[in-house]
């Protein structure tokens, strides 16, 4: 719980704004935090329906179309996106490159971050996207929408790698955190789909609409819905763990600030609240924050000084890293986040491909050879 100085916490409101909460430690009170107020917009002309954050911005949805950018560093509006034409349901980005909209007009747009220019506008839903999330290697993402359908996208090539219908419109899609599993909740359930399969592992009946899911990790999951308590269920054991009382009609939505600390949110108790969950994951859980915002809460993120640096920094090569392996007459641009083997790799293709190119070459004037002979005689 040491690293959640520097987190604020973030959430839409149907009253447009979008609120900020500073997490600041108590020192009287060892492991109490308080919810101090840091940024207040009015962001919309309409309820903001999401919101997400990645590097230094954040970026928010809404009933009026438009997509909000954030500058979270300057403390300012960035700019507007206004590439859809319905409801911005669903926002999330894939730091510090891409930025995924989807919206009631039936699409989900690709965004480069910085630029702010759409990619690619992806096409495959018959009805108003809901649902939208990204798997954390950038390379897939999952929407659902009123058509009843579960698209996987592969987003190298930007279409549909499989479709699968569902018995219900999604009210959310979650990822798990290493990527192998992915969370689908639908009327009165969840349903928890293995990526390997493509199939449902476990399903959480919950008997009243789920709004929102967290993994804990990779096989424990938190559940809240239309109902004041929240749910903790064992992918490994497929077993209810223990339930709590987090608020005091339902949970509109919830995220994990850290490995042992939960944030919840309300839209008719209008209260944020940062519960304490042990590891064991059997130990009672406690509440070590809260703050009443006044306002009917529709979505929540978490933004942290440390997101600006979630892409990695340029690394530079020397000599003896290309040792045995550069060619004098290649230059490589190497992208973020790459390694010195995957440096060496591609050192390695391109070589491959410039002998191949000039043994093509070669033969080409081999055979041109005689032809310019018999020319010349």
């Amino acid at each position: 719980m040491e690293g959640l100085g520097e987190h604020e916490i973030l959430v839409g409101t149907y009253e447009e704004f979008v609120l900020g909460y500073k997490i600041v430690k108590k020192d009287e009170e060892d492991g109490k935090f308080d919810l101090v107020p840091s940024f207040n917009v009015k962001a919309h002309c309409g309820p903001v329906r999401s919101l997400s954050v990645g590097s230094k911005y954040a970026i928010s949805g809404g009933s009026d179309e438009m997509c909000k950018i954030y500058d979270m560093v300057g403390r300012r509006e960035h700019g507007t996106l206004m590439h859809h034409q319905g409801t911005v349901s669903a926002v999330c980005t894939h730091a510090p490159s891409h930025l995924l909209t989807a919206s009631d007009d039936n699409t989900v747009a690709v965004v480069r971050m910085g630029s702010w220019q759409v990619e690619k506008t992806l096409y495959k839903h018959s009805a108003g996207v809901t649902a939208l999330a990204m798997h954390p290697t950038g390379k897939l993402c999952f929407s659902a929408g009123k058509d009843k359908k579960l698209i996987t996208w592969n987003l190298v090539k930007a279409r549909p790698a499989f479709i699968t219908n569902i018995k219900g419109i999604a009210e959310f899609l979650t990822v798990s955190p290493d990527g192998s599993r992915y969370a689908v909740g639908v009327h009165r359930r969840v349903d928890i789909y293995s990526i390997e399969s493509a199939g449902i592992e476990y399903t959480i009946d919950l008997k009243v609409r789920p709004n929102c899911l967290v993994f804990l990790d990779s096989d424990t999951v938190c559940v809240g819905g239309e109902s004041p308590g929240a749910e903790l269920h064992s992918l490994i054991e497929k077993k209810l763990l223990k339930t709590w009382q987090a608020h005091t009609t339902r949970i509109r939505v919830m995220q994990l600030l850290s490995p042992t600390v939960l944030v919840t949110a309300s839209s008719c108790d209008t209260a944020i609240k940062l519960w304490r969950i042990d590891s064991d994951r059997l130990s009672e859980v406690s509440l070590v924050g809260s703050v009443e915002t006044q306002c009917r809460i529709t979505c929540l993120t978490a933004w942290y000084p440390e997101l600006r640096n979630a892409g990695g920094k340029k690394r530079d090569i020397s000599a003896t890293d290309l040792e045995n392996n550069s060619s004098p007459k290649k230059k490589i641009k190497l992208s973020e986040g790459k390694k010195a083997s995957t440096v060496i790799d591609t050192v390695t293709e391109i070589e491959e491909v410039s002998s191949l190119e000039k043994e093509k070459a070669r033969k080409k004037k081999k055979k041109k050879l005689p032809a310019e002979e018999s020319k010349e005689d």
